[in-house]
């Protein structure tokens, strides 16, 4: 014990001096003798650091028994969403038994400068080949636990063996496995320095933890200059740099400002993927309300979350993206925190005409990372001419100092900071000469390339909106789950990763029958709820679960070529289906479409979090008939759907849904008698308005969708029709200046149509 609390000893003080975290893994197969060595550790700690606030993190039996030898805060791996925001000096965690990779990073994430962070962990050959029990949660059926490999958390433990701000000692031999090391790399807090002359309260200003707060309150400074312009400010930061806090903090001058402007409270939204994400800046709004003088207001608790705070100068309300779409236009200031949680489309359609605007997102950070924020929203936001757009990115962390070991070591273990290769022109130049291979990766070889694992996850961590650390783990160990690459010179320049579902028995589909979800047959179970095709679900095919381009390299074909080798591969696998789930959006569904893919199914609503529709493709391979049949009875659905849940649907995404239709609907035309007749021709000479005929209009081109055969509309016209006629849009919602012409001649065109295929069926009532 001597030797381990030299080693303590010294990261403590190396701890206190830089302003940063250390950590010791106690390992042994005893956790009654790791706890008492965890208490012994911890006991040593704290006469060298005089800081209460101790947080321990574990399963039930753990937390038992820790209850016995700590004072603290106990929480289970269950629960840890729970602490988001919140601050420890220490932390024990129970690694016992292996952990969720997306409650590592939470836990972790809360200790300050200063603090230590002892782990319970099993001895370390065991890493090599540890299973827990939330691989069951990743299976697919039918396999189990025997047919997992731990390749992530053999990694896992790699990379902390080579970390720096880490002790390892084995309490079954009483020795230390690895010492304490570290370098310090720069200065670990930059001073802060508040402007002499200000708007913004210098009350407020002292609240910052950081000179990066400052700086974001200085920009704030100029938020309502230009009175009559739309103005956006985007904030960018690392996980735990004080974004979400500072929000909080410039909230009431902002409302001050603009209170005296429109003579009246403010309305401020607040749209975040989970109420959990906005509590910290509910804790500094409040502060901030007193330091600005407005002490008067209440706060409302949902399910012991603030999601409202009322006053008279203003009404500040967490939303959901999916009701943000709803209650965008009645706010004054719109604030979008953790914008990276929210799929494109939906973002452009929440911040629609908003004049006074505020993103944040997290760049990295395992609640998802946010490059694509930059790469696919802030471009189309800047490319906006009537909104102004100033951009600031928060780099010192808040909890403790710049070059934190322990933030290093989570972020290399979790790869939470991959970065894509580096392409150049010669690349480019490659990539339209359709110089490029395709490769399905051995997953061994994958983990220990970590070269190649970290260009294939640095792309995701640019195109893709919803990062998890899990994600990593589901792809090295789950048995049915396959990474795939395309590469150009060597580097890898499209991330695919897929996984083969069906394959079910007849018990597993009686199962289903009677309500039961199996694990991980997303698709095979979708088809047997939906359309009760079993043939289908005891087939096999492969699920693209992600396909992920390089940014540099977007709209070259790569996804395409990936896809094409993708369909060859399951081909050659005798397989009899690639399929795929995602959010729905225009550019997406056009992509799917343009390779071959069928759409089958769509979500009735809005995902709560993201804000999206998600849509499920298929490509047959074997199964032809089967496709093209749910195909045709997905649109018979869909067509019904858009005058109801779907009514808010890109009405550019329907049509091109509406058009993928691969046979005629099995139904009988609309009967219209000669009244109808007659009054339908009236309204194409002027003399009545739709409304008056919309009772024909509407089945009329129900009917119209539901064949295959069509004629020639316009864009416009295709627009109008779809819009009106199928999801029974308000005029108000209709930008096109003439579109009450323009409805006219599209109905016209349809009627001509129905009138060349089905005249015979016009009858005298």
């Amino acid at each position: 014990m001597e030797e381990l609390f030299r080693e303590l000893d010294k990261a403590c003080r190396t701890a206190l001096d830089n302003r940063h975290r250390f950590m010791v893994f106690v390992c042994s197969d005893n956790l009654n003798k790791a706890l008492e060595y965890a208490e012994k550790i911890y006991l040593e700690y704290r006469k060298r650091v005089e800081k209460d606030g101790l947080l321990v993190v574990g399963r039930e039996e753990f937390l038992e028994i820790a209850k016995t030898r700590f004072k603290g805060e106990f929480l289970h791996w269950k629960n840890s969403i729970n602490i988001l925001g919140s601050t420890f000096s220490s932390l024990i965690i129970d690694l016992s038994e292996g952990f969720h990779p997306n409650d590592l990073g939470v836990v972790v994430e809360t200790v300050e400068e200063g603090g230590i962070i002892i782990a319970i962990s099993p001895p370390i050959e065991r890493w090599k080949n540890l299973i827990s029990k939330w691989h069951e949660d990743l299976i697919s059926e039918p396999f189990t636990l025997k047919d997992v490999v731990g390749r992530f958390y053999r990694r896992f433990m790699e990379r902390t063996l080579n970390a720096e701000g880490v002790i390892i000692f084995d309490a079954d031999k009483e020795k230390l496995i690895k010492r304490y090391e570290f370098t310090q790399k720069g200065s670990s807090r930059e001073e802060i320095v508040i402007p002499e002359t200000t708007r913004i309260k210098k009350k407020l200003y002292k609240l910052c933890a950081t000179q990066d707060q400052v700086r974001v309150l200085q920009i704030f400074e100029r938020f309502f200059e230009r009175e009559k312009e739309r103005k956006a400010i985007v904030i960018t930061a690392d996980r735990g740099r004080g974004k979400t806090a500072v929000l909080g903090i410039v909230t009431p001058a902002l409302v001050s400002r603009l209170e005296r402007l429109l003579k009246r409270p403010i309305r401020v939204l607040v749209v975040a993927p989970t109420p959990q994400a906005v509590q910290n800046y509910f804790k500094f709004l409040i502060k901030a309300m007193k330091r600005q003088g407005m002490k008067d207001f209440f706060v409302k608790k949902t399910d012991e979350l603030v999601t409202v705070l009322n006053s008279k100068y203003a009404r500040v309300e967490y939303a959901i993206p999916r009701r943000a779409l709803d209650e965008r236009e009645f706010a004054d200031i719109l604030i979008v925190d953790e914008a990276a949680g929210i799929e494109v489309p939906v973002l452009l359609k929440i911040t629609e005409n908003a004049r006074h605007v505020i993103f944040s997102t997290t760049i990295h950070g395992y609640e998802g990372t946010g490059r694509s924020f930059n790469v696919r929203f802030l471009k189309k936001l800047e490319e906006d001419p009537s909104i102004e757009v100033e951009k600031i990115h928060m780099s010192e962390p808040i909890r403790y100092g710049a070059g934190d070991p322990i933030e290093s070591w989570l972020y290399d273990a979790l790869l939470l900071n991959a970065q894509p290769a580096e392409i150049g022109e010669e690349d480019l130049e490659k990539i339209r000469n359709s110089e490029l291979t395709f490769e399905i990766l051995n997953k061994d070889e994958l983990m220990n390339d970590e070269k190649l694992l970290r260009e294939f996850f640095g792309i995701y961590v640019l195109a893709h909106y919803r990062n998890r650390p899990s994600d990593l783990s589901v792809l090295l160990d789950t048995p049915n789950h396959i990474p795939a690459v395309v590469k150009v010179n060597g580097k890898v320049v499209c991330s695919l990763h897929l996984a083969i579902e069906g394959g079910m028995d007849d018990e597993l589909i009686a199962k289903i029958r009677t309500g039961y979800k199996p694990r991980g047959q997303i698709i095979p179970d979708l088809v047997l709820k939906h359309f009760w095709n079993y043939d289908f679900s005891r087939g096999k095919g492969v699920r693209i679960v992600r396909i992920a381009t390089h940014p540099s390299a977007m709209d070259m074909g790569i996804g395409s070529f990936a896809l094409k080798k993708v369909i060859e591969w399951a081909e050659k696998s005798n397989l009899d289906w690639v399929g795929s789930g995602f959010g729905v959006s225009s550019d997406l569904i056009r992509f799917w479409l343009r390779n071959g893919f069928l759409p089958i199914h769509i979500t009735p609503q809005r995902n709560e979090i993201s804000g999206e529709y998600t849509i499920i493709v298929l490509k047959p391979i074997k199964v032809y008939e089967d496709v093209a049949r749910m195909n045709v009875e997905f649109i018979r659905r869909f067509i019904e759907y858009l005058s109801d849940e779907l009514r808010d649907l890109e009405t550019e995404t329907a049509i091109m849904i509406l058009k993928s239709i691969k046979g005629d609907v099995k139904c009988s035309p609309p009967n219209f008698g000669k009244i109808e007749v007659e009054r339908i021709a009236k309204y194409f000479e002027g003399l009545g308005f739709y409304e008056y005929i919309s009772d024909i209009a509407r089945p009329l081109v129900r009917f119209y969708y539901s064949n295959v055969e069509k004629i020639e509309l316009d864009k416009r016209e295709e627009q109008i029709l779809v819009a009106k006629c199928l999801q029974l849009r308000p005029w108000r919602e209709i930008e096109e200046e003439e579109k009450y012409r323009i409805l006219l001649n599209a109905l016209k065109k349809v009627w001509e149509w129905f009138l060349s295929k089905h005249k015979f069926i016009i009858t005298q009532h």
